[in-house]
């Protein structure tokens, strides 16, 4: 079968090929050429000037609902070496498809004057040149990334004022200062015993507010940094709770300018939002400028509950202080250094973990394929070991566990950790183990004990009733004591009186006896043997009764 088979094209207008071409290679794939246009025909490949005429061709052809298709249906077709449709390559389609990018790119140009124009408008008010009077209010961009949107930490936004504003108000500060101590002079000397209270001082209207300054994002001036493998110093950790997940965000960033300067980041979201004071009352809010003085000269104390951010650096400090204080905050959280990042079924977090009772952060290996950083191995980096939790190399590195400052790096270890969930499940699974390893040592024993022939050892209430039977509760308990319950769901337990030895030694001595007089009775009556002694019952008394005196000598 053909390309075309089962398919009746027609051709008209100028084409890449004569129609003698065309026609051959039509019948040649499988296809049929007809000259006119008739209900047969199924494809008219008509050139762009005939259809837009349009040729009488391409009016019949719409007519009888054929397929008026371009050139390039035919050309695809032959080259794909396979029927293409024809609905996309019509040119209907594709004279609807070009009126559709024309009105786009006029309906771009339009938009793109429109964006400068507002542009222009929004920067001539932002620098506070031209003839605006009143300046807009513009917010700082909200970021969406992973860690803060402020370049700078806890600091409110500083206001805008131009060169222009601050002259006028220099100026009016200049020429209302002497008038204020004349005033003042002249109202505390005429000021009158019963006047106490004083007017309060004019404002100055004449000063207008400023917009505020936009707040530069961290993006524009670094972007994470990336060693020689392609690995992004950008790092997510998270630990199990109870309902949802705790995490922390870490990065490492470099500026665009050279010489490169650095920066790290941290962002800390927790499991649960803090919880509501069950009276209603809110705490108290810092005024902002006080917030702003604290912060210059103390860090602020995280807390475990709330979202944190913050850096582990100053800002455009250099990679070697920004190295170190990645790695250290990395070890805080997981209690691994970073080049035990890869530890094989994290045999040194469960130790150490385990050892300091803390759930950890888990990190996550890469995906396969995508780049893993600098392994430990490539450089002979040194690691440390599972008996303790020293790293050969913190004295040199300056490691001091917590000096991060980071919350919730102590959390206790739970079930329902990570970490701690692992470790209670190795557990679980080594007491099973113990438990399946003694069970067989006791079946093995009672195997020992069967094949010499001792009888299969028994609980301590073996034959007792596990529960109250039908006779109601019961009288003894599993070690022999007697059991007397009150009415009021009390109960008293006594023991038995045992046995005296005398009677045990009466009983003895008797079972001793009858076995002596059957061995008497045997060897004086030899006529009589073992086989007549139960037959002859009463010829045995007899007996007996003639050799009572000779049985007592033999017993004395």
């Amino acid at each position: 079968m053909g390309i075309l088979d089962k398919l009746t094209i027609a051709l008209v207008g100028t084409l890449p090929h004569d129609a003698k071409q065309m026609r051959s290679w039509i019948e040649r794939n499988g296809g049929k050429y007809s000259a006119k246009i008739t209900k047969s025909v199924t494809h008219l490949i008509a050139s762009k000037e005939a259809y837009k005429q349009p040729a009488d061709a391409v009016q019949q052809a719409t007519d009888l609902g054929i397929h008026v298709v371009s050139y390039d249906w035919f050309d695809d077709s032959l080259q794909g070496k396979r029927k293409l449709s024809a609905k996309k390559y019509t040119w209907a389609v594709l004279t609807k498809e070009r009126r559709k990018k024309k009105e786009l790119k006029r309906l771009g140009t339009l938009a793109d004057g429109s964006r400068f124009r507002k542009g222009c408008e929004k920067i001539k008010e932002l620098t506070g040149s031209g003839t605006s009077k009143k300046s807009a209010v513009v917010k700082p961009r909200k970021s969406k990334s992973f860690f803060f949107s402020t370049s700078t930490l806890v600091v409110p936004p500083t206001p805008f004022v131009s060169a222009k504003e601050a002259l006028l108000r220099r100026r009016a500060e200049r020429e209302s200062a002497p008038i204020e101590t004349i005033d003042d002079f002249t109202s505390l000397a005429n000021r009158s015993p019963s006047s106490s209270v004083s007017n309060p001082k004019p404002v100055c209207s004449s000063l207008k507010k400023v917009p505020q300054a936009k707040i530069s994002h961290w993006k524009e001036d670094y972007h994470y940094y990336q060693d020689v493998t392609g690995f992004e110093y950008k790092i997510v950790l998270v630990r199990g709770g109870e309902s949802s997940m705790a995490n922390y965000h870490i990065g490492l960033l470099e500026s665009h300018t050279k010489p490169h300067v650095y920066w790290t980041l941290v962002q800390y979201k927790p499991a649960k939002a803090p919880p509501v004071n069950d009276d209603g009352s809110h705490q108290h809010v810092q005024h902002p400028e006080a917030t702003r003085l604290l912060s210059l000269v103390t860090k602020p104390t995280p807390v475990p509950e709330l979202p944190y951010n913050g850096e582990l650096c100053p800002r455009n400090s250099d990679f070697a202080t920004a190295s170190r204080s990645f790695r250290h905050a990395f070890r805080d959280l997981t209690l691994l250094s970073w080049e035990e990042r890869f530890d094989t079924n994290k045999t040194l977090q469960k130790a150490r973990a385990q050892h300091l009772n803390i759930e950890p952060f888990w990190y996550g290996k890469p995906k396969m394929g995508m780049p893993m950083g600098m392994l430990p191995q490539a450089m002979g980096l040194l690691t440390g070991e599972v008996s303790g939790l020293e790293v050969r190399g913190d004295i040199d590195d300056g490691y001091i566990r917590g000096a991060s400052n980071l919350p919730s790096i102590s959390a206790p270890l739970t079930t329902y950790g990570i970490i701690g969930g692992s470790i209670h499940h190795d557990a679980e699974e080594l007491r099973k183990h113990e438990v399946a390893r003694m069970q067989k040592i006791k079946d093995r024993e009672e195997v020992e004990r069967r094949s010499r022939g001792q009888p299969r050892g028994m609980g301590v209430n073996h034959n007792r009733p596990m529960f109250n039977g039908a006779m109601g509760r019961p009288t003894v308990d599993a070690y022999g004591q007697r059991i007397n319950y009150g009415s009021n769901g009390d109960y008293t337990k006594y023991t038995v009186p045992m046995p005296r030895l005398e009677d045990e030694l009466q009983q003895k001595e008797k079972e001793l006896r009858t076995e002596k007089v059957r061995n008497v009775l045997i060897e004086s009556t030899p006529e009589i043997g073992k086989k007549d002694w139960n037959s002859k019952k009463e010829l045995a008394v007899l007996v007996f009764k003639k050799i009572k005196t000779r049985f007592y000598k033999f017993e004395g």
